[in-house]
């Protein structure tokens, strides 16, 4: 279902009639944490779309609030707490329909012998004035690829 989704948002892109040479690269604010796997993950997206990806790494709070306090949004928020999502979304700039889960994070309470373990996750999202907004929502679907997940596996994230 996945692969038919991102088959989908890519096809739709190429009948958008994208322009390769003229194009903006897409904008994500990502958490400094992802910054190796990502960077894999932006050339690969790049070499299959040819859309490039302008990363922009810092601090996931620190991003949010840059995105809070700035008319210049990314069309990607990409942070490792989900706290640091949450402020973006109570100001009504997340698309919550595209926010998507994309990592497992060690829950704040280990598990016992009586319970099993919490799952919490970090999402990206596309926010609601991306100016590349089809190409943001190709790269969410293509961050949960079995190419991107195969990626952030290698560098040692839990997959959901």
């Amino acid at each position: 279902m996945k692969k038919l989704l991102l088959s989908f948002f890519l096809l739709a892109l190429l009948l958008a009639g994208a322009r390769p040479a003229t194009a903006q690269e897409l904008q994500v604010f990502a958490a400094r944490d992802f910054a190796a796997a990502l960077k894999e993950i932006g050339a690969q997206f790049h070499g299959q779309t040819g859309f490039a990806v302008d990363f922009h790494w810092g601090d996931s709070t620190a991003l949010a609030e840059k995105i809070i306090r700035t008319d210049r949004l990314p069309d990607v928020f990409f942070p490792a707490s989900e706290a640091a999502m949450q402020l973006v979304v109570q100001k009504g700039l997340v698309d919550v329909a595209l926010k998507r889960n994309i990592l497992v994070v060690p829950a704040a309470v280990p598990a016992t012998d009586e319970t099993s373990p919490e799952m919490d996750y970090t999402s990206a999202a596309v926010l609601l004035d991306a100016a590349n907004r089809l190409q943001a929502m190709a790269f969410l679907e293509f961050l949960v690829s079995e190419a991107a997940q195969t990626v952030f596996a290698r560098y040692g994230f839990a997959l959901p």
